[in-house]
């Protein structure tokens, strides 16, 4: 069970940290629809704890006595309260309220209201103030609607009070809502120098900081980090400003300042939002000196200098990063070196990782008087200068130290002979002598052997497919137009006959399945068959259950070598055969298309989105009208000379164009002149997750729609078993009257980076979108079924609630390997507010362990067409 384990858990990093998107931190934390418990919901005291107890105090629910009722009269000096214990630190940026209305019997309500709050670093309830200084929050005028008060700033806590306020003596109940997210960012506090006065009033300190108030701020989190960003002009408010800033003449010391973490991280950059206006002797500091230290009181040497160039010609406040270079810490220090009499910081953001091994704390070594500042993750060896002194010590050192060299070299060479060795049986192709009635185990083994027993041999299925059966050529991976749902290039090329014969020239481009020893190592089927326990004849592809009438020999048809499928998956296959050899992609002129913006970089290229004029339309007319499209180039080192490149190219781009379906983005053309490119369609209002974000909130009849056409899209790819792989919002296109074409254009976008869990050296993974057996290089258009359930979650809470919201990428992997594990510990998304109950049902079908259990795309479209049927779309 343990090494079964090893595949998921040797992938479990921490999350990379990105700003706080206040806009998007607006979720209800839990109280109206029972995510936060009743013991989570405590008070002061209760009128009656059965009938209008805490645990009644629920937005928008009517529960027994229909609210929570404090036993006193509120005052002024009110000391009754509600409490909700959120236990990890969440930022809260609204409260909601209301009154009992008790079946319309009620009449108890709040007016006002403060709230106090408390977090672990504070140590202490803190009241909350408004950006206006105001303590007190408007509340309820009746007993039956809702009063949602925005909070500016933020509030970061793990327990929250809400305390009724009355101007005159009163019974008041309160039902209540918060609303927010997890404070996924890791920084616990930051302390620095109070900041200065401008010289005409404006205050330039930290005034929503909530920590130790002194010439220093201490143990607090304010203005840096609350996800707001100052604009280019400095007096935004007379009051508040935006900007923290420190006055060149009006200090000694340039500022320092430090911030604490919740864990020891590994450090890659760190972003500052900086005022640069001159004019006013305002500019980005000089230089930055930043140090790291594990236990806080001693910094480790060598800090990183930075040194900023000096910008006199544009005005305009600007993010300046800095490289980290992988440095660990729990503490950062940042002092900021003046380049003119005022620095202007907004926000701060670190990109950290949490450091993986055992760090101790600093220690003061003194050598020859001087200190030396030291952390390591072992203890110190206990070698005394005496002994670094003794040329015998030093010679058995070093004798040690070449001995385990040598053993070490032994070992490694060793481990790569047998490796090797076991290699040669990684394809069923390549040695015609293996047996035919070999086991499959339930795991998928590339080598033939237990993977119960060979940790490393697990741990390479795991992280980097070694089998011929899943490795793409090199040069594909390199230089080839990259699309998410492209495993259709490589289910797809046993239709294609290997020809040098260009696109343009159709009439000449021949099909037929390739012989058994030049066809694509790919067993999807085997591969299934493998994950839900089957045993399946290598050679033969035989499944024992068929019977030996389904035993098939080397494939001399498109049909013959499909005669298992069903009979519209035939039709499917053959109108594609047809395509196929009737697809003419046109040559698309450069000078038709007008580069607007980047939309994504990665390996393969560069997208970019332009705007063209004569695309042809579905029916084959061109049309002189202007549209968006899409363009993806190829990566600027493939050399025209590589020929494989272009074959490659011609081929993928000729398979992509014959699909047909309205729900995929089709190809439009291809630029053949170096650097190749693809031109595919793209639609107005951009990608869906960017779409539901910001726009009105659409009728459950519209997303029911748009959730129908991406699994009418799904289905048709299944019938040809293409394999999307990174099916989510982010790569769903949207125009007018909500059309939906599935595409990948998110796949490398730097929106969508956080969607990504990255392991060093390997392929980012949609982690929170991907099916366990994924993990383990596994995928299959049931895997696609299982991303499409988190999809339909992303469309259903409008894109604005992450997956697994409140894990960690750590923790998410430890969930999938519960369920890789089988032994009952896997948790499912939680059902989201605005999810209907059926749906989330068919959305647990989706996610369940075996693949065959899961429904395919076919079932998933005909649910959500007769659901549809009960909804209008508006």
């Amino acid at each position: 069970m343990v090494a079964r384990l090893v595949p998921l858990l040797l992938l479990v990093r921490a999350m990379r940290l990105f700003a706080l998107d206040i806009s998007q931190c607006i979720a209800p934390l839990g109280i109206e629809n029972g995510l936060i418990p009743d013991k989570d919901l405590t008070a002061s005291s209760s009128f009656n704890d059965g009938n209008v107890g805490p645990q009644n105090g629920r937005l928008n629910q009517e529960i027994k006595g229909g609210a929570w009722c404090p036993k006193s009269q509120i005052t002024t000096e009110s000391t009754e309260w509600l409490e909700v214990n959120l236990h990890t630190v969440h930022v809260i940026t609204g409260a909601g309220t209301q009154g009992r209305f008790g079946n319309g019997q009620g009449q108890e309500y709040a007016e006002a209201y403060v709230l106090e709050y408390w977090r672990p670093k504070l140590g202490k309830w803190v009241r909350y103030r408004g950006a206006d200084g105001q303590e007190i929050l408007t509340g309820n005028a009746n007993t039956y609607l809702e009063k949602k008060n925005h909070l500016q700033p933020p509030i970061w806590a793990s327990k929250i009070r809400f305390i009724p306020y009355s101007s005159h003596r009163r019974t008041v109940c309160m039902r209540v809502e918060l609303y927010g997210c997890y404070w996924s960012v890791g920084i616990v506090a930051y302390s620095m120098p109070k900041g200065d006065k401008r010289s005409n009033g404006i205050e330039l300190t930290d005034m929503t900081y909530d920590g130790q108030w002194g010439e220093e701020l201490r143990g607090g989190l304010g203005q840096l980090v609350d996800g707001q960003y100052g604009g280019d002009e400095i007096r935004e408010a007379a009051r508040n400003s935006a900007w923290v800033g420190w006055k060149k003449e009006s200090r000694p010391n340039p500022p320092i300042i430090t911030f604490e973490f919740d864990k020891v991280r590994e450090f890659s950059a760190v972003h500052f939002y900086c005022n640069n206006r001159f004019m006013r002797d305002v500019q980005v500091f000089s230089e930055a000196v930043i140090s790291f230290s594990i236990g806080g009181r001693q910094f480790q040497d060598e800090p990183i200098r930075y040194t900023y160039v000096e910008d006199s010609i544009f005005e305009s406040s600007r993010n300046v990063s800095i490289k980290l270079h992988h440095r660990i810490g729990k503490w950062v220090r940042i002092e900021l070196r003046f380049a003119a009499s005022w620095i202007l910081i907004s926000e701060v953001v670190f990109d950290s990782d949490v450091a993986q091994g055992n760090y101790t704390p600093e220690t003061v070594k003194s050598t020859g008087g001087k200190e030396k500042t030291k952390s390591s993750t072992t203890k110190d060896l206990p070698i005394s200068t005496a002994h670094q002194e003794d040329p015998l010590y030093m010679a058995i050192v070093v004798g040690v130290l070449t001995a385990l060299v040598i053993l070490l070299a032994v070992a490694v060479f060793l481990i790569v002979h047998r490796h090797r060795h076991r290699k040669c049986f990684a394809s069923p192709l390549a040695k015609s002598t293996i047996s035919q009635k070999r086991t499959v185990t339930d795991t998928y083994n590339p080598c033939g052997t237990s993977m119960l027993t060979d940790n490393k041999m697990i741990l390479d299925s795991a992280l980097d497919v070694k089998s011929d059966e899943y490795q793409e050529p090199y040069q594909a991976l390199k230089c080839a137009p990259y699309f998410s749902y492209s495993t259709v290039l490589l289910e797809m090329k046993d239709f294609v006959k290997d020809s040098n014969t260009p696109l343009s020239d159709s009439s000449n481009y021949e099909y037929a399945v390739p012989e058994l020893s030049s066809a694509p190592l790919l067993t999807k089927r085997r591969l299934a068959d493998s994950l839900s326990g089957r045993v399946t004849d290598p050679l033969t592809d035989h499944d024992p259950e068929i019977g030996l009438g389904a035993r098939r020999s080397a494939p001399a048809s498109i049909r013959s070598k499909h005669s298992t499928r069903s009979p519209s998956q035939q039709e499917v296959l053959i109108d594609l055969k047809r395509r196929l050899e009737t697809t003419n992609v046109i040559e698309f002129p450069r000078h038709r298309l007008r580069m607007i913006s980047k939309l994504a970089e990665g390996a393969f290229g560069t997208v970019y989105v332009a705007e063209a004029d004569g695309v042809p339309e579905y029916n084959g007319i061109v049309t002189s009208e202007k549209r968006l499209v899409a363009v993806k180039f190829l990566c600027h080192d493939a050399s025209p000379k590589e020929r494989y490149i272009m074959e490659e190219f011609e081929r993928d781009v000729r398979i992509l164009a014959a699909l047909s379906s309205p729900h995929l983005a089709r190809v439009l053309g291809a630029c053949r002149t170096p650097p190749l490119a693809v031109v595919l369609e793209y639609l107005e209002l951009g990608d869906l997750c960017a779409f539901l974000r910001s726009a009105p909130p659409p009728s459950i009849g519209t997303l029911l729609h748009i959730a129908t056409q991406i699994s009418t899209g799904m289905q048709y790819l299944e019938s040809l078993n293409f394999v999307h792989r990174d099916l989510a919002a982010r790569n769903i296109l949207i125009g007018k009257g909500y059309q939906i074409k599935i595409s990948d254009f998110g796949t490398d976008n730097e929106m969508y980076t956080c969607d990504y869990h990255k392991v060093e050296g390997r392929v980012p993974i949609p982690l929170r979108w991907a099916a366990w057996e994924t993990l383990l290089g596994h995928y299959t258009t049931k895997s696609d079924v299982w991303a499409f359930a988190v999809t339909l979650h992303e469309i259903f809470t409008l894109c604005r609630r992450r997956p697994y919201e409140h894990l960690t990428d750590n923790e998410v992997l430890e969930n999938l390997s519960h369920l890789q594990a089988d032994d009952g510990l896997f948790e499912c998304i939680e059902r989201a507010p605005g999810i209907p109950r059926d749906l989330y049902e068919l959305m647990r079908e989706c996610w369940k362990r075996d693949q065959l259990e899961r429904p395919d795309f076919v079932e998933v479209n005909l649910f959500l067409q007769r659901k549809s049927l009960n909804h209008a779309t508006t």
